[in-house]
């Protein structure tokens, strides 16, 4: 599928539904990671004692230093499931079109795993969409610029994550029009694996957007052979098939 759904604003009812799923989020986080403040803060507050103490005894030290491993792991866990709920947030906000709220929580989880390519891809997919509903010229420049360094810097630590190649390809044709560059990111991905029903889907357009009608057509064929008879999306490729041939007067009319 094409980045092409709607854009929405996130309302009243939407913020609220937003907020349940960020106190639920919190509240998963919270019991993962045990919420053991008082215990922490007990165990640092030991430590200092023990630290700045005149006599270092060798046994209490090392009981320090194990305490204040568990600190350091219980602190790493939760990190972790933060990075992790964080990601599913921002997964949520996009879903209900909301992506500004979807920026800010991917933006905190690039934060937590500045290196993570999955991270940087969805951060590539939401500036994207920020672009389509952009009010200006301007901002639309900068949320494709953004989208295009998100999509790049994941590209340069996973150069074969499927969802980073096929963004990108949408990215270049359908945000900057350069169509033969997302055909070739398209190709790229087929590579990888020749039945992804998108990539099929997003040549289609592709070929059929610099008027290379033959080629499009030889896509969405593709597709009928690929897709079973009770997929969806087969209405929709035999109605580009049938506009092809319209267009090109293979039906006879």
């Amino acid at each position: 599928m094409l980045f092409n759904g709607p854009i929405q604003k996130c309302g009243g009812k939407k913020r609220r539904i937003a907020r349940f799923l960020l106190a639920g989020l919190l509240a998963f986080v919270c019991a993962a990671a045990g919420c053991g403040y008082y215990k922490e803060n007990r165990t640092i507050a030991k430590s200092k004692r023990v630290i700045a103490g005149e006599k270092k005894d060798i046994g209490e030290l090392e009981q320090v230093s194990r305490e204040l491993r568990k600190v350091i792991e219980t602190k790493m866990r939760a990190v972790r499931y933060l990075e992790s709920a964080l990601r599913l947030l921002g997964a949520k906000y996009m879903e209900m079109g909301s992506y500004r709220l979807a920026e800010e929580a991917l933006l905190e989880a690039e934060l937590l795993k500045p290196y993570d390519a999955f991270i940087k891809k969805e951060l590539g997919e939401c500036y994207y969409f920020l672009a389509q509903s952009a009010v200006g010229p301007e901002e639309k420049e900068t949320m494709l610029r953004r989208s295009l360094e998100y999509y790049q810097a994941a590209l340069a630590i996973k150069p074969d994550l499927p969802e980073a190649v096929y963004g990108y390809g949408v990215l270049l044709a359908m945000g900057y029009g350069d169509f033969t560059g997302g055909i070739d990111q398209m190709k790229l991905l087929l590579s990888y694996n020749p039945e992804n029903i998108d990539a099929h889907f997003a040549l289609g357009r592709f070929y059929y957007e610099v008027g290379d009608t033959g080629r499009a057509l030889g896509e969405y064929l593709t597709l009928t052979r690929l897709l079973p008879r009770s997929s969806p999306k087969l209405a929709k490729v035999e109605e580009n098939i049938l506009k092809i041939n319209r267009e090109t007067g293979v039906d006879g009319s």
